[in-house]
């Protein structure tokens, strides 16, 4: 498994009150909600580490251009 793959693995959750929470290494979305669920997280979205990575990817590129 390479790093990438280990990466899509993990998921975070977009909570209610803007916050963002590492749930940690799922095998997919619904293991990641019932962590989220457990933990008592008002999610709104939950999303796994591939598209976080790109999405992180894209603000910092906007961040270098002020």
């Amino acid at each position: 498994m390479t790093v990438t793959e280990d990466f899509s693995r993990m998921w975070f959750a977009l909570c209610a009150d803007g916050t963002l929470s590492v749930l940690g290494d799922h095998g997919d979305y619904d293991a990641a909600d019932a962590t989220a669920e457990d933990l008592g997280l008002d999610v709104i979205w939950l999303v796994c580490g591939a598209d976080a990575a790109q999405w992180a990817d894209t603000i910092n590129s906007k961040r270098g251009e002020n």
